[in-house]
């Protein structure tokens, strides 16, 4: 499996924010021409009134940020180039986006949050017919047309590629009749995905480039703990995810599927000794998050962390939470070499403040051949 770098937001954003529910007249997502009519009615900008509408609504505004971003990362770029424009006023524009990508997550965001299907399903989708002028061309390339098709099920490799116009990559690749009808557990996998995005967009917007490029100027201290409080609700609404996967009895044209069930188009199997490691990985990303484990960030470091040394003395670690939590004052610059946090934010390392195992565990996956097939299962199981 390959996924363009675009790819990558879209399932991030839009197949994932994608996961919707019926109503006495339920938006038809299984087709093109479905599609368009549906997003038709939610541009008329009415306020949604049911799970029916929101989701609808989710639908649709995450595909429409997803051609936003397109749109302005090609033909905005080459706008600017062709008029040399300076670099000023390219982060100017840059932050624009940032920030309007920011918003529009977080009303989705919103959105979701509100939904509770129960044990009821919901709309049938079938992302390849989504076929979108992605870049606003005027045409539709083959590869806006699969941009949000699902890759085949499978053990492939995780790797990034750019957009192919190529019909026997998509067909030998990707799942092009994958229909999924939703559920609430799809719901939280669309919502986490949410929270995980705009809190790490909202982490870059804490900060300014230096105007010598030399590292980046905490601009916007308050940035730092709302990002915090988004990624950690990430890690609770993963959790309730993947509880209400194990939960489920049924087998109907499933989004992400418990290891009994077989109609499922999630990329990625996954089986019991999965969902103990899905279930592991959340506990230790939230203890280490919340302060509860460390960051080995010590002198005379070694491994994936050893750029971070000497971040903390020698027998402590770097506490993420205080990091975020109680940053420095607005203005300290973050060098991109030689930078050093303030000794408040490490911790000694004891019992009730181990050692975090996550780095020692993506340091073994990195050496290994499953390594990049790992990426690919935390990718998908965000």
């Amino acid at each position: 499996m390959r996924l363009s770098p675009v790819s990558h937001l879209a399932g991030a954003l839009a197949l994932g924010a994608a996961l919707a529910v019926p109503a006495a007249r339920a938006a038809d997502f299984t087709t093109t021409d479905g599609y368009h009519a549906a997003c038709r009615e939610v541009e008329k900008g009415a306020v949604p009134k049911d799970d029916d509408a929101r989701i609808a609504a989710v639908i649709c505004r995450d595909t429409a940020l997803v051609r936003q971003i397109v749109t302005w990362g090609t033909r905005g770029f080459e706008r600017m180039h062709k008029d040399r424009t300076s670099n000023d006023a390219i982060v100017i524009e840059v932050t624009k986006e940032i920030d309007y990508v920011i918003a529009e997550l977080g009303a989705t965001r919103k959105l979701l949050s509100q939904i509770k299907l129960g044990k009821r399903k919901s709309l049938r989708l079938a992302p390849a017919q989504w076929e979108l002028d992605l870049d606003s061309d005027g045409q539709v390339k083959l590869w806006e047309k699969y941009l949000f098709a699902l890759p085949k099920r499978g053990h492939q490799a995780f790797s990034m590629r750019g957009p192919s116009n190529d019909q026997d990559y998509y067909d030998r690749e990707y799942n092009l009749g994958a229909v999924i009808r939703v559920d609430q557990s799809d719901i939280l996998w669309s919502l986490a995905y949410h929270h995980f995005i705009e809190g790490l967009l909202t982490n870059v917007r804490a900060f300014d480039l230096a105007k010598d490029h030399n590292g980046v100027i905490l601009a916007r201290p308050a940035l730092l703990k709302a990002a915090h409080q988004l990624i950690g609700n990430g890690f609770l609404v993963s959790g309730k995810m993947r509880q209400e996967v194990l939960a489920e009895t049924d087998d109907d044209e499933e989004w992400i599927g418990n290891p009994k069930q077989a109609n499922t188009v999630f990329p990625v199997p996954l089986d019991a000794a999965d969902f103990a490691s899905w279930d592991m990985m959340i506990k230790e990303m939230s203890a280490l998050w919340q302060g509860r484990s460390l960051l080995p960030a010590a002198q005379g470091g070694n491994g994936m962390l050893a750029a971070m040394a000497p971040l903390c003395p020698e027998g402590t670690g770097l506490n993420v939470a205080k990091v975020y939590l109680q940053p420095p004052a607005a203005g300290t610059l973050y060098a991109f070499r030689g930078t050093k946090l303030p000794t408040s934010h490490c911790q000694r390392i004891d019992r009730t403040h181990p050692v975090s195992p996550l780095p020692q565990m993506a340091e073994q996956a990195s050496k290994t051949n499953t390594g990049m097939g790992f990426l690919r299962y935390l990718y998908w199981t965000n």
